[in-house]
């Protein structure tokens, strides 16, 4: 992303499309851990889908290397700044802004999600009649741009391979999880929020391929895969988080809880098909 540099202390990284072909090897696709958060801020400003961002979880300070709009999107932050060298401006969350060379921008903390992406287009080579097109635009609220996600907030989960070694099957969708300080890009440990400790028969198993979202069960309790995991591991898959909900795991952080929901392979096809229209229909209004 030449159009951005970072500074300061902050935790954040340069982010594209997920790259397949490589787990043979060990290399996850990785991309964003929120897809369609990232997904729908390039589409606002006309970019391909998987156009560079910077994801932040803790964020440095901004400085724009060129004149370009951009756009905030996944967690919001209380506070968004544009400064330098005109007077500050508030920057709304989803909202396509102007930035010239030389604006720094800075973010507090997050009000809520775990994950901001911030999506930028040059405008170099961009018609100035576009330009002034997008400017101003605000994405519709996520509740509206977001029909595939569950009614009840719950985090849908189809079951592993290893489902059957639970003594008590019910009990890991019966009771609520808390997201532990033991996370990072590859996954999240949970701790039971109520309820008893997951027990599986005794069994030895050698290593199986993993997925984005796999739930594997460990000696210490339950651990999420997210979009940078290993590829195989030697714990039980219990379940597996369909792959639009974990979008939805990437915005959550520490001591959350998370109640997860036991689906049909047909529901989660559903709410993969209905996330892709989620994005058609921003892209035609976006478009226009």
């Amino acid at each position: 992303m030449d159009v951005i540099e970072t500074s300061g202390s902050g935790l954040a990284q340069e982010i594209g499309a997920p790259a397949y072909g490589r787990q043979d090897l060990g290399y996850s696709p990785g991309g964003p851990q929120d897809r369609f958060a990232m997904r729908t801020g390039n589409i606002m400003l006309g970019n391909d889908d998987f156009a560079a961002a910077l994801e932040i979880v803790q964020p440095p300070v901004i400085e724009f290397r060129a004149d370009c709009l951009f756009v905030l999107t996944g967690a919001k932050r209380r506070e968004a700044v544009l400064r330098n060298p005109q007077p500050s401006a508030g920057v709304s969350h989803g909202a396509v802004t102007y930035a010239h060379r030389g604006d720094r921008l800075t973010l507090g903390e997050t009000e809520y999600g775990f994950r901001t992406y911030l999506c930028v287009a040059p405008c170099e080579g961009k018609p100035e009649a576009r330009r002034k097109a997008l400017l101003g635009r605000t994405r519709p609220p996520y509740n509206e741009l977001s029909t595939w996600t569950d009614p009840e907030q719950r985090i849908r989960a189809l079951q592993g391979s290893e489902y059957r070694w639970l003594k008590d099957p019910s009990a890991f969708l019966d009771h609520p999880w808390l997201t532990t300080a033991d996370m990072s890009d590859m996954g999240i440990r949970l701790a039971p929020a109520g309820g008893e400790r997951l027990r599986t028969d005794s069994r030895e198993m050698v290593s199986q391929p993993v997925n984005d979202g796999t739930i594997q069960l460990t000696p210490d309790g339950p651990i999420v895969l997210l979009r940078k995991r290993q590829t195989i591991g030697g714990y039980p898959r219990i379940f597996n988080v369909i792959s639009a909900d974990v979008d939805l795991l990437a915005q959550y952080g520490p001591g959350q809880i998370i109640r997860f929901k036991g689906v049909s392979f047909a529901e989660a096809q559903d709410a993969a098909a209905r996330q892709q229209q989620d994005l058609k229909r921003l892209r035609r209004w976006a478009a226009n």
